[in-house]
């Protein structure tokens, strides 16, 4: 569902930040299955959906997701695992999304990359587990999208 941009633009951007500072990002799971929704710009694609904040996780756990909990996962999951993974399935990232659904579609590694830049601005340094450093990471998913535009 589409929104007012700037509602939906500032919510991406408070996604970004909360994350960095919290070192957490929200899901919402039931039996390992997490919340997804179609993507409203694209045909056959699903968006995973996660946000900065538990209460936020919450309040959409409601209708078909009524029996689904808030779960938390690191900041460095979210990116190694959720990120790349998703990217390489071709889902797109919704991120603090309202409980009406409203909110932004991103590609995942686009995210990843806003994440590390907030960490920059903040001096913050992760501890990734499959790559040397965050800088190695960031370079890893630089390449990957340097990549697709040469498809």
């Amino acid at each position: 569902m589409k929104d007012n941009a700037p509602d939906v633009e500032k919510r991406y951007q408070d996604f970004i930040k909360d994350v960095v500072a919290t070192d957490k990002v929200w899901g919402l799971t039931h039996q390992d299955t997490w919340a997804t929704s179609s993507s409203y710009e694209f045909e056959d694609v699903e968006v995973i959906l996660f946000w900065s904040q538990e209460k936020s996780a919450e309040a959409c756990a409601e209708d078909d997701w009524s029996s689904y909990k808030a779960e938390s996962i690191s900041l460095v999951e979210f990116l190694e695992n959720w990120c790349v993974g998703m990217y390489g399935d071709n889902l797109l990232l919704g991120a603090n999304w309202t409980s009406n659904l409203v909110g932004t579609e991103k590609e995942p590694l686009e995210v990843a990359l806003d994440v590390l830049e907030e960490l920059k601005e903040k001096g913050k340094t992760l501890e990734f587990t499959q790559y040397d450093s965050q800088e190695e990471f960031e370079e890893q998913v630089n390449e990957a999208l340097e990549g697709e535009g040469e498809e």
